[in-house]
């Protein structure tokens, strides 16, 4: 078998795994890029619309474009037997560009594949600028510094408009779908829950969401479910605040820390947990 075979043949794996295991990522033929709807929350009527604003944000963050601290962490993930599958690193910091402050979100994964997420925001409003997910034909990261994905996935962000481009060794794809104004990535969700009062929301509360590589807008159901004490990968004891995410062909779940640094302790993405193991950031 030759070398492009074999890539093909892992690409076209990874690519079926992150459709499994990760909502953002599905054939596009598959639905409609038309904005989700409050028709089906039951008793939507105590529903409120959640636009993330500087009163809703911790003390440290209420100013938008300054007291960012960046952060680096470890996550295990875990398979629905809790057989732990593989490790997850990511970190979050401020860039600038074009004289604009904006945050970074960058995500590397060794399971269901190897890949790397990478997302812009800015940092004012938390609009999402552009994201990323590069797919790897390797068995582990990290990921060297002259490795080339086998695929990339990108998107970048406009108004109301969000451009896709799909590229690979041989074929090079591109699509673009209207978004609703007060979106924001899917992949964003660590980042705002990261810096948000969450403790403060709603009971249940909607925010609109838009997957780029699944050619989809999202009305989210957030509800929060209160506080609950668990135990993460780290051996230590988290008091958080658990909030559950419905779209409308998926949930997941984020358990997010009441007491500083206020880390995402565990969250859910389809049949995968991630769960808290180091924090290596500098306090």
């Amino acid at each position: 078998m030759s070398l492009n075979a074999k890539s093909t043949i892992a690409v076209v794996g990874a690519i079926a795994l992150v459709a499994l295991a990760h909502p953002g990522v599905k054939s596009r033929a598959q639905d409609s890029a038309q904005p989700g709807s409050l028709s089906g929350v039951a008793g939507s009527d105590d529903v409120q619309m959640l636009e993330l604003e500087p009163s809703l944000m911790r003390p440290e963050y209420a100013d938008l474009v300054a007291g960012f601290t960046p952060r680096s962490l470890v996550y295990i993930i875990q398979g629905p037997d809790g057989a732990v599958r593989g490790r997850m690193t990511l970190s979050m910091s401020t860039t600038v560009a074009n004289g604009e402050v904006r945050r970074e979100l960058v995500k590397e994964c060794d399971f269901p594949f190897v890949g790397r997420w990478r997302l812009v925001v800015k940092a004012s409003s938390l609009s999402p600028v552009e994201c990323s997910l590069e797919l790897y034909n390797l068995v582990s990261k990290p990921i060297p510094n002259d490795a080339q994905p086998v695929e990339t996935w990108s998107a970048k962000y406009y108004y109301d408009l969000v451009s896709v481009a799909i590229e690979s060794e041989d074929v090079g794809t591109f699509f673009s779908f209207r978004h609703p104004m007060k979106a924001y990535d899917l992949e964003e969700l660590y980042l705002i829950f990261s810096q948000m009062e969450v403790e403060q929301l709603p009971r249940r509360s909607v925010l609109f969401v838009t997957a780029p590589f699944r050619y989809r807008n999202y009305a989210v159901l957030v509800e929060r479910l209160g506080r609950e004490s668990m135990y993460a990968a780290d051996a230590e004891k988290h008091v958080c605040e658990h909030l559950c995410l419905t779209f409308s062909d998926s949930v997941q779940e984020f358990f997010v820390e009441t007491l500083p640094p206020h880390r995402i302790v565990k969250f859910t993405l389809g049949e995968l947990t991630y769960t808290l193991l180091e924090d290596n950031t500098e306090y």
